[in-house]
């Protein structure tokens, strides 16, 4: 009996390894630890594109409100710009604390995306 059931484990453990193993192709990382540091330099890019965005968008805004010689619709909108870039400034930052949760969701560690560990070999 236990010669039939060690018969069906090894035929059951081939039958698993129908396909093989699949080799990654050279420059792609085995584990997502290595992908941590490239995301970590997009996020960063992004939100340093979008921060100098915002910021001139403020800046032009806010000359826009100076400049308005009290037009109320150069006015109004100097003040939709401005209070525009300031949203965006506050998503900006709110994307920190979304990547945070989405990393502590993927990785269980709050700064792997932002902030990953390099691993030694």
């Amino acid at each position: 009996m236990i010669n039939i059931i060690n018969k069906l484990i090894v035929k059951s453990a081939q039958a698993a390894d129908v396909v093989g193993t699949i080799d990654l192709p050279a420059g792609i990382p085995k584990d997502t630890t290595q992908t941590t540091g490239i995301i970590s330099a997009l996020v960063r890019f992004i939100v340093v594109i979008a921060g100098i965005f915002a910021l001139l968008n403020l800046l032009t805004g806010g000359l826009a409100f100076i400049s308005s010689g009290g037009d109320k619709a150069k006015l109004t909108e100097a003040q939709n710009k401005i209070q525009m870039s300031l949203v965006g400034l506050v998503v900006i930052a709110a994307s920190f604390i979304i990547i945070a949760i989405i990393s502590k969701v993927l990785f269980d560690d709050f700064g792997a995306i932002l902030a990953p560990k390099l691993q030694s070999i």
